[in-house]
């Protein structure tokens, strides 16, 4: 019997995408026993959390599953759509690869679509992903590509062939690949990730035109319906699950195995991106086992990578999958959505990290994998909390603001935003979007950005390798350099080999003093975004003094809950540089 306080914690104590911090039920107790008739053992009796694997790379967000914080230029287009079709705008609005395709029909859907793939991983991208040092990316997938439905027939059209023609750019320049169902019929989390925000409420205001259709609400009635649909009055799954939509999803998963398992490009398959911390767990937990065995029996050496449904804790997982071979878990960490704090706060919660990690990995038998964090110390990223909307409350410091770039596919309807139009509708619960040309960002270090960056992306380093690797999110974006892999690669936030965990910068990163002088903020919207986008290579990036010791594995949990770290999914991007700049920059290869 084990009764510590990280035993029964680990990965709670951090804050989720919707603000709600995440922790284990009271019906979650701190003792872990030996579990009697356990349905979910394997008789190969694996011990799988020693094994000495790692991985590293990035996720190819906003691609082939839509997010239009991460690529807004496709979506400006959606922008006033409420002055121009009043109270039909809902029908209108793409917030969502659900909504693009239901608001632009399957002809213009996919023309934009086809543009969209073409423009938005491109070969020069893989190149640099593998200059990097990565080993692996994970590729968030539709589960319409394998199992196709309305609105996606049509729109969608070509994305499994673009999902092939990423494989073999990943095979050319050495790299393998982590097929993620990032998206799940009926929305298997409620977020606009998933495929479609669920439960928008559109709401009729007088103030100009008493027919006009301008608000929306999302995060006061989000919800999830993938394995059955959510009473939000009553805050309750029912009793049992839609059979139908669960037999759906195992199908999709024996589609996407059967169709890519001759593929040796494909390291393994992830069968369902954050389900919703309401399911009940044995509901996700009789998913992951139906699918696991369906993936073994099409390819049996995949890795088979199991989101922990936001609950970080040994307790809920115990026995789980117990001497099973060829598995992992996968956990998102962000600080993005917590409370402000200085330098230090965050880089202590980076390193803190460790502790929960290697309590899941030493419980449970089972490989940890961080798949989703980024270098976001605030939720001011464009539309990061959903198109034209943002949580109540958020966020939580002044951002800056910075001219909207041009769209990375050419000409695209609506982009870039008018520069002579102020915030334009239709109007989500809180404020994030464009206004006069410019665009929200992260609030800049001050005059210590690049250096506060590379120790935080360090500390992230050094904490994530006492698990089996990890992934950043996202691989690029248009606005954003800590939401972008490889922006953060080129302004020397990284070190020039990720891979490379046993390296002095980051095995000593969590030893180090964090700098006297943080967070000297810029008043110049030019200055902001200098600092934001400077290129300074990791030379030039002094790395001095050593920061204080962080709690033990025992308090880690209590520690992250105090300092509210945060977990959950989401991303931003900056445009990468021109191919010749990643060639003169790379100058190594692969660790």
């Amino acid at each position: 019997m084990l009764s510590l306080l990280s035993a029964s914690l680990a990965l709670a104590g951090t804050v989720g995408r919707d603000g709600r911090l995440e922790q284990p039920p009271p019906s979650v107790g701190r003792e872990l026993r030996e579990l009697k008739d356990n349905p979910y053992v394997c008789e190969e009796g694996v011990e799988t959390a020693k094994e000495e694997w790692k991985v590293f790379g990035t996720n190819l967000g906003g691609w082939l599953v839509l997010e239009p914080w991460i690529t807004p230029s496709l979506f400006y287009q959606f922008l006033s759509v409420d002055r121009k079709f009043g109270k039909e705008a809902p029908a209108h609005t793409g917030m969502d690869t659900y909504t693009f395709c239901a608001a632009l029909g399957p002809k213009e859907g996919n023309k934009q679509l086809r543009r969209h793939w073409a423009s938005w991983v491109r070969e020069e991208d893989v190149r640099a992903i593998a200059q990097s040092g990565a080993t692996v990316v994970r590729i968030p997938v539709g589960d319409w590509m394998y199992v196709p439905y309305e609105p996606y027939i049509g729109c969608t059209d070509g994305s499994l062939e673009e999902l092939e023609r990423a494989l073999a750019l990943l095979r050319k320049y050495g790299l393998r690949a982590l097929l993620d169902v990032h998206a799940m019929q009926g929305s298997q989390n409620g977020f606009d990730n998933s495929g479609q925000a669920l439960r928008v409420k559109w709401t009729q205001v007088s103030a100009q035109d008493p027919e006009a259709v301008t608000t929306f609400e999302h995060w006061p009635q989000r919800a999830a319906d993938w394995l059955a649909p959510y009473d939000n009055a009553k805050g309750a799954y029912p009793p049992e699950m839609n059979k139908t939509a669960y037999d759906r999803s195992l199908d999709v998963i024996r589609k996407l195995a059967e169709r890519h398992r001759g593929d040796a490009t494909v390291w393994g398959v992830e069968p369902v991106n954050e389900p919703w911390q309401m399911y009940p767990t044995e509901w996700i937990k009789q998913f992951y086992w139906d699918a696991y065995h369906i993936t073994r029996e099409a390819a049996k050496d995949w890795k088979f990578v199991m989101h922990d449904s936001f609950r970080g804790y040994p307790a809920e997982w115990w026995g789980f999958m117990k001497g099973c071979p060829n598995k992992a878990m996968d956990s998102h960490i962000y600080q993005a959505w917590a409370n402000p704090m200085i330098a230090k706060g965050f880089f202590d919660a980076a390193c803190g990290m460790a502790g929960g990690l290697r309590t899941m990995e030493e419980q449970l038998d089972m490989p940890m994998i961080v798949g989703e964090w980024s270098l976001a110390t605030d939720n001011c990223a464009m539309w990061l909390n959903g198109l034209n909307d943002n949580l109540p409350g958020y966020p939580k410091v002044s951002c800056a603001m910075v001219p909207c770039p041009e769209p990375y596919m050419g000409e695209q309807p609506g982009a870039p935003p008018d520069a002579e139009a102020p915030l334009q509708g239709p109007y989500g619960t809180g404020v994030s979007g464009p206004m006069f040309g410019k665009c929200p960002v992260g609030m800049p270090w001050g005059t210590q950005e690049n250096e506060t960056m590379s120790r935080l992306a360090n500390r992230y380093f050094k904490s994530f390798s006492a698990g089996h690797g990890w992934f950043f999110w996202n691989f690029r974006t248009e606005l954003e350099p800590r939401w972008s892999y490889l922006e953060a690669w080129r302004l020397g936030w990284f070190q020039k080999n990720v891979s490379d965990y046993t390296s002095d910068a980051v095995q000593g990163a969590c030893d180090e003093e964090p700098p006297a002088a943080v967070a000297k903020p810029i008043v110049s919207v030019e200055a902001v975004f200098d600092a934001a986008t400077a290129e300074t290579p990791l030379g030039d990036v002094r790395l001095e003094g050593a920061a204080a010791p962080v709690a033990a594995a025992v308090c880690v949990a209590a520690m992250l809950a105090a300092t509210t770290l945060a977990f959950r999914t989401w991303r931003l991007h900056a445009a990468p540089p021109e191919p010749d700049e990643y060639q003169e920059l790379a100058g190594h290869t692969k660790g």
